[in-house]
This record gives C-alpha cells, structure tokens and sequence, in this order.
C-alpha cells in the first residue's frame, strides 16, 4: 500500500527470506562460513544461538541453500517440547522410512537398522539442521539429538565410516545454557556460534541496505528515526523489520515527507516494543 508513495519497488521490511535484502555483517560472513565448512567436511554438530529475531532462521536457510549446490540432502525440522516421537517420525520420512512405529526406542532401532543393512548401497550423509531447539531440553530431545549425531554409515569397500548427520542445533541462549547439562551431545558440538544483535551502526546500515535494495531513498529515515529504531529494536533484526515496516505505513498515512522519530515512537506503540523497551531519554539542547 506505501510502496508507491515512497517510490518502492516492493515493501523492503517484511520478514520473509529474500536474498537480495540480506544484510551481511562481517560477523555474520564468518560465522556463515564456519558452518559451512562444518557441512562440507562432514563433522559430527555445531550449535547456533542468539535472541529470538536475530537471524537464526535465515542462516539455516543460507545453509540449506548451500547444502543444495554441493549435492547434499538437507532435513529441517523445529523442535517442540516433548516432541522427540513427531520428530523422530518426521526425520525418518525424510529418508524415505516410512514405518509408523508407536514408540521413540522403536523408531531408533529402526533408524539403527536401516544403516546398517544400508550400508552397501548409495546410503549418503545428510544435513540435519534442528531450529528452536533449546526446546529439546524437555522430555527426550537431548537424548534424540546425541542419538542422531552418534549414527554412522559403515565403512564399505574404499570408503571410510562417516556420520549420518551432520546436525545443527539452533536456539536462544537457553539452549547453550542447558545443554551444559547434558555432556554426551555438548561434547559433540564442534562449532558454538553466538548471534549478537546488530550495534547502532549496523542497524543504520541494516535499513539503509533494505531502502536501498527496493529502489528507495536510503534517507527516506531521518538520522534520528535511525537513532530510535535502535533504541526500540535494541538490533534485532525481526523488530527493526516491524519498525520500520509500520513507521513506512505511517508515514504514508500522514502525508510525511521522510520518516522521523516521532513517527517511529508511534511505530514503535502500535508494535508493542514501546511496553518492552524504556522511552528515549529527551535529548538536551546544546549549551550556548
């Protein structure tokens, strides 16, 4: 609906995964390629955590699009408390497996099974990746991961054993702090990637980069608009993409010429991060 009144190509805030409004930090580009050098070595687990709306999801699908250029089949799947028995289903279908066993113990067996009478035909490793998976913590979801992570495709002629999964697990800083607890899988991760939100800088550059991919003016946001996105988004992507998206809207309802911060405060009400978030401090009028 604003997209022709701010002279846009198409609305650059949505949460959604678009390659062209993908905004790297060097950050990022690291830890990127960490895990992709995990994926393509074949190593056992590597973990990725941060707060709710920082990217996580998107580097799992940056991930899974990498596993598709190098040929290798990848399995996505989200974690739900007590839910290791729909996951364990869901993962087996994945390999084609499609026996319906009523119990956790009954499916492992199975998956145990199948790599061992497997072993000789065209059995390939595969790219497990498990998204919010602090929720694993409940009920048998650790125990599910260190299981999937401990499975090998036998050794046949010149080739040697290797992991069924390479698995990644990722989830809010909970996860990292509960699976301290369990030794036998944290002992498996081999990569332990923290997420940190975006810094004030970053987050200027963050809508800037989205303004700019669709076409639009990169100071269509006022430098303090930018400075209260920060305040209120604290860098989280997810929530700059909220901001700005409603203070977009709100400005073409008001006929504005640029986004400022008065119209990011009231983004920032209608979005609920007001109620989560302390009020900008007044700013001070220079000394004369």
């Amino acid at each position: 609906m604003y997209t022709k009144y701010w002279n846009l190509r198409e609305a650059p805030f949505l949460n959604v995964v678009n390659e062209r409004l993908v905004f790297i930090t060097d950050q990022h580009q690291e830890g990127l390629a960490r895990l992709i050098y995990l994926v393509e070595q074949g190593h056992m687990a590597g973990m990725l955590t941060g707060p709710y709306g920082v990217g996580k999801s998107l580097t799992l699908e940056q991930v899974s699009r990498h596993a598709q250029k190098i040929r290798l089949p990848a399995i996505r799947v989200d974690a739900i408390p007590n839910g290791s028995l729909p996951m364990a289903r869901h993962i087996l279908r994945s390999l084609g497996i499609n026996e319906d066993y009523q119990t956790l113990p009954e499916l492992l067996m199975l998956l145990q099974s199948y790599c061992q009478t497997n072993s000789s035909r065209a059995l390939s490793r595969h790219l497990l990746m498990i998204d919010e998976a602090h929720y694993l913590a409940s009920g048998d979801g650790f125990y599910l991961a260190h299981y999937l992570s401990n499975l090998r495709i036998p050794a046949t002629g010149n080739r040697t054993e290797t992991p069924l999964f390479t698995l990644i697990l990722a989830g809010t800083e909970a996860l990292r702090d509960s699976i301290k607890d369990f030794e036998s899988l944290r002992r498996r991760i081999q990569l332990d990637w923290n997420i940190a939100p975006l810094s004030e800088q970053q987050t200027s550059e963050y809508v800037q980069h989205h303004m700019r991919a669709v076409g639009g003016d990169i100071w269509s946001f006022s430098r303090e608009a930018l400075d209260t996105i920060y305040h209120y988004s604290q860098g989280i992507p997810r929530s700059i993409n909220n901001l700005c998206d409603t203070a977009l809207m709100l400005g073409f309802a008001a006929q504005a010429s640029q986004i400022n911060s008065e119209i990011i405060e009231q983004a920032a009400s209608d979005t609920g991060l007001a109620a989560l978030v302390p009020p900008m401090p007044p700013q001070q009028e220079p000394t004369p």
